[in-house]
């Protein structure tokens, strides 16, 4: 059920997109850590595509996974073509009023005092109802991945909170203040903080205890490329090992994993959407998975070293830099190079507990909480304006608002 759907009013709104999971998963991560530190508060996470058009939603979502599992060096060539669009620029003004509207409707209905957005396209449409004058509150953007990115730029942030130094630099290069950036860490729930025991999380999933695990995260979509090809490497492995295998939702590939597995020569669970990934984590030795900002930040917190395995073009390829430059990572490109990876790293013990130190040094276990703490900051700084609603959505003239619908807004 939709956050407007719950309340009539929120104190807190968070937005994201559906665009695989870890815009979701930052959200959810962020709603958690608020609800922990002030129950009083109502906080409200909302699909933004969905709130806006149900239908468009449902059609670029369908057309951007399957772009990416099809041919994501197309996506990459978008991302890189857009990467240095200006904020001031006709197309990013043009994205950024897509569905100014609708999302105006929903914001005058929940009267939230502060908004947070951890998707680009609804942290411009709030940065273009701010800039017209529609709209007064404040506005979070989290950026969800190691990268800068021109569309993760909206002139009326207020507060942006980021993943790394790293991205930090990147912002302010581009003509961000520094003073509206924080460096918090990837939102992930704290679940993955809490030092689960490797043994019984093995006993658990009925796990040999002296056999080391890989575990094969596929993304929440299966958009992993070479899944089936991965699991045939693990299924004939010429050295002790055993597999847990993540497919998704999608059920054709879990159909193909769950075939190769009935044949391997080695242990071999299949799950598709799973919940309980930091029980996964804690039984594993080794994680071979995308490079998306969520997954991987959840294995820095699980001390979890990373084979990334052909990486997507864009943002992925950006995670994957900041990982093997931190240690934590190795890149395979292709099948070959996974399969040395994999023999190395799983004879090598010295090896693979020195990744694990590295990723213990770069993990931000706590960043939901961080990021709470400082927007609980910001929220407290307009307690002035939080009892007056007109404060929040500042309506200067029907005129006004019909200017910025028939400039793109839907």
């Amino acid at each position: 059920m939709s956050g407007q759907e719950r309340h009539q009013k929120a104190d807190i709104l968070i937005l994201w997109a559906y665009y695989g999971e870890g815009h979701r998963q930052a959200s959810l991560a962020l709603a958690k850590a608020l609800g922990e530190a002030r129950p009083e508060l109502a906080v409200e996470t909302l699909d933004y595509m969905e709130a806006i058009s149900p239908l468009f939603s449902r059609v670029t979502r369908l057309s951007y996974l399957e772009t990416i599992k099809v041919a994501p060096f197309l996506y990459g060539y978008y991302y890189r073509a857009t990467g240095y669009i200006s904020t001031d620029s006709f197309l990013q003004q043009r994205l950024n009023r897509i569905g100014c509207g609708k999302i105006l409707q929903v914001l005058q209905k929940l009267a939230p005092r502060v908004v947070i957005s951890t998707y680009p396209t609804s942290s411009g449409a709030i940065s273009e109802l701010k800039r017209a004058g529609l709209l007064d509150l404040p506005l979070v953007t989290v950026i969800t991945d190691h990268a800068v990115h021109s569309q993760w730029i909206a002139p009326g942030t207020d507060l942006y909170l980021v993943a790394s130094q790293r991205v930090r630099r990147g912002l302010i290069r581009r003509g961000v203040p520094a003073e509206r950036i924080a460096v918090t860490g990837i939102p992930i729930d704290p679940k993955f903080n809490q030092g689960l025991d490797q043994g019984a999380m093995r006993e658990k999933y009925g796990l040999r205890p002296d056999w080391p695990v890989v575990l094969v995260m596929s993304g929440a979509y299966g958009v992993l490329g070479g899944v089936p090809e991965i699991c045939r490497l693990l299924a004939s492995f010429d050295q002790p090992v055993q597999a847990l295998v993540v497919a998704g939702r999608d059920l054709r590939l879990r159909s193909r994993v769950e075939a190769i597995a009935a044949r391997a020569s080695v242990p071999m669970r299949v799950f598709g959407y799973v919940e309980e990934v930091e029980e996964l984590m804690a039984a594993a030795d080794l994680l071979i998975t995308k490079a998306g900002g969520l997954t991987t930040s959840e294995a820095l917190a699980m001390s979890l070293p990373m084979i990334i395995y052909r990486p997507i073009p864009g943002q992925e390829e950006e995670n994957t830099r900041f990982l093997v430059h931190a240690g934590a990572a190795v890149r395979a490109r292709n099948i070959k190079e996974l399969s040395q990876h994999l023999h190395r790293l799983l004879t090598d013990e010295g090896a693979r507990a020195e990744m694990k130190q590295r990723a213990r040094a770069a993990a931000r276990p706590e960043a939901a909480r961080e990021a709470a703490r400082l927007i609980l900051d910001l929220y407290g700084g307009r307690a002035e304006e939080r009892d007056a609603a007109s404060s929040q959505l500042s309506l200067r003239s029907i005129s006004r608002r019909r200017e910025v619908e028939s400039g793109g807004a839907r």
